[in-house]
């Protein structure tokens, strides 16, 4: 029994930091969701995600006052979906005020060292691309309305010049002439 119970409050202590991360983390993804709601178009509800942070101290610019706080770097993702079969991920890069819980202006952060470094990290993932799947399908139709239409029209075009060149084949095998 007494096995258990400090099995139990192991676990507690091992769990606990983890979910006040979680925490953190879904104010964050919940601000980082409205934003996106308001910049993408199509923007598929919910579908924020964190995919790496940094946690600093920086100066940020409110008004004319500059402050030092500790300051989220975080790179996010949002998903956008037109047609139902078109999905495109935008990421981008968002600073969170962990003082006041509320999305900063990039403009009003000032740059240290481990920011410029993380911005630097990401700055080629940074903006919107098309799902791969996507982009299949996209060139999967591309294809068919290109390709597709001329073959169809020399196979089933009965005055087509490769069908007169065989006709004459056909005649002057058979013997006869025009003449």
């Amino acid at each position: 029994m007494k096995k258990i119970i400090f099995f139990l409050i192991l676990s507690l202590l091992w769990v606990a930091p983890f979910a006040a991360l979680a925490k953190d983390n879904q104010d964050i993804t919940g601000a980082i969701n409205k934003e996106f709601k308001k910049t993408l178009t199509y923007y598929k509800d919910n579908s924020a995600e964190i995919l790496d942070s940094l946690t600093t101290s920086a100066e940020v610019t409110e008004g004319d006052t500059k402050q030092t706080k500790n300051v989220k770097v975080v790179l996010a993702e949002g998903k956008e979906v037109r047609d139902s079969i078109f999905y495109f991920d935008a990421k981008q890069i968002y600073y969170y005020d962990l003082d006041d819980q509320k999305l900063v202006d990039s403009a009003s952060v000032t740059k240290n060292a481990q920011i410029k470094n993380f911005v630097k990290k990401h700055e080629d993932e940074i903006g919107k691309q098309i799902n791969p799947f996507s982009f299949a399908i996209f060139m999967i139709a591309l294809f068919i309305t290109i390709i597709v239409p001329p073959v169809f029209g020399t196979l089933f075009n009965k005055n087509s010049s490769s069908l007169s060149y065989r006709l004459q084949f056909e005649r002057a095998d058979a013997g006869i002439s025009r003449n």
